[in-house]
């Protein structure tokens, strides 16, 4: 102010010594605007990720033991300016930390859930392997466990691929913003790689155990009738396989014709593992070993009512 204005200043210093607490208090509601204004920001980001967070998480203790830190220290800060802007300053610091351990944690969690670039290249190949083409054309005889397959292939699609993430997008964000990994709602079991590589054996194992059945019906006494009445060209296919105890490189559609034309005198009936455990449990638990065998039997009695069980052939899905 310049002396000419002073001159004309109105208030005694009893009328300006008045207006000190009120210029206190503007001052203190500033402080705690610009607290709450730095703050915000990250105590925004670190709620969102305690809700990303399975509920049980390390992580998610620690934050909140933290969170219940910070509040206790905003609750003592006194009103004066220099309290508040100690505190703020190590606050951020508390909190700011707390975000890093996140994105640390949530790096690893996202780099073990999703498959990286070379393990999607093989999921990719593993789709339209020449093994899984074999199963879904074996598929279509209906003796075969279509279920068994059902359950690899969506397994299999279930593997989700992103390795895209990185550290500057989980500064922005507290989830994925390429796949929106968010573990709490997603179950968390082997990593995704390690999964593919158990894929890649099962799928192996699979055609052989479809290979297995086919030739213990094929050689089954019951239905060698049937293939007496196959064409020639398709008994040749047939007994070859027989003979060989391989499925053929090429499944062509003859093949599974042949197959499903000798085959079709066999009664598939398919068993529920939930059905069979309803049924068992039937009657209470625990039950003597001779009661068991009267549930068992009692129930595959009643699934396969009216039909041959010569020619019956049970599908456990």
């Amino acid at each position: 102010n310049t002396p000419g204005k002073l001159k004309n200043f109105r208030y005694d210093p009893h009328e300006v010594k008045r207006h000190e607490n009120g210029l206190k208090a503007l001052s203190e509601i500033n402080s705690w605007q610009e607290l709450v204004r730095d703050l915000g920001p990250v105590a925004s980001y670190l709620s969102e990720a305690m809700i990303v967070m399975p509920e049980d998480h390390e992580w998610v203790k620690q934050a909140k033991e933290t969170r219940e830190r910070v509040l206790n220290k905003i609750a003592s800060i006194t009103s004066k300016k220099f309290s508040i802007m100690n505190q703020k300053s190590q606050i951020r610091q508390e909190l700011l930390k707390l975000k890093q351990s996140y994105v640390k944690t949530y790096l690893a969690m996202h780099t073990r859930t999703r498959l990286g670039v070379n393990e999607d290249k093989r999921k990719g190949r593993l789709l339209k392997d020449e093994r899984l083409e074999k199963l879904r054309k074996l598929a279509t005889i209906d003796l075969m466990p279509r279920q068994h397959l059902t359950d690899f292939q969506n397994r299999l699609a279930g593997l989700k691929s992103c390795f895209a993430l990185t550290e500057q997008d989980l500064g922005e964000s507290p989830a994925c913003p390429h796949c929106n990994f968010r573990p709490g709602t997603e179950e968390l079991t082997a990593p995704a790689a390690t999964v593919l590589d158990h894929m890649e054996t099962e799928l192996d194992k699979l055609l052989e155990d479809w290979t297995q059945t086919l030739l213990n019906n094929l050689e089954d006494p019951s239905i060698h009738g049937n293939l007496d009445l196959l064409k020639p060209e398709a008994r040749k296919l047939v007994d070859a396989f027989l003979q060989e105890r391989n499925l053929p490189e090429e499944l062509d559609q003859d093949f599974i014709h042949a197959l499903q034309e000798v085959l079709s005198g066999l009664i598939k009936v398919a068993v529920k593992t939930s059905d069979l455990r309803a049924a068992l449990l039937k009657g209470g638990s625990p039950a003597t070993l001779a009661e068991m065998k009267k549930r068992f039997d009692e129930y595959l009695n009643e699934l396969i009512k009216g039909h041959d069980p010569k020619r019956v052939r049970i599908v456990l899905e």
